[in-house]
């Protein structure tokens, strides 16, 4: 399967979110993506410094494609890390393997107090999402490329 492929099929595929990306955690680069909520190389940079350092996600959350979110939590889990964030009825998850970062964004993060772009949000993100649905998708992908060896 392609790298490419997780992103389509089993990510966004999934219906749980509308935008991921598998991103390398040694130089920060794209092995693949889709949707509109992509960390920008910038915003690739501090995810990974979080990634290192967990504690950072608390005082400074997560910034993907100019918008910055909440650090909800984050911790390790065998041998993954993770991080969830949110914002307004928006959120997702970071995800680590043993080479890259995974990450799903699902919801709408427009300004909850503009009712101008509640009234003008783009359909495809108004889908309601259970987190815990994107968080499940995204982290069993990371276990399987784990098990894989990446």
């Amino acid at each position: 399967m392609s790298w490419q492929a997780y992103i389509d099929d089993s990510l966004i595929g999934s219906g749980f979110m509308h935008s991921a990306a598998i991103v390398s955690l040694e130089d920060g680069s794209y092995w693949a993506y889709g949707g509109t909520y992509i960390p920008q190389p910038e915003e690739v940079t501090h995810i990974l410094e979080c990634i290192k350092n967990l504690t950072l996600v608390q005082s400074s959350g997560v910034t993907i494609y100019g918008v910055k979110f909440f650090g909800l939590q984050s911790g390790t889990d065998d041998d993954t890390k993770y991080i969830f964030f949110k914002k307004g009825a928006a959120g997702g998850c970071i995800y680590t393997t043993k080479q890259t970062f995974i990450v799903g964004v699902y919801g709408n993060p427009g300004e909850a107090s503009s009712l101008a772009q509640d009234l003008t949000k783009n359909a495809q993100h108004d889908v309601p999402v259970n987190p815990a649905d994107c968080n499940s998708t995204v982290k069993r992908i990371a276990e399987y490329l784990i098990k894989l060896g990446y």
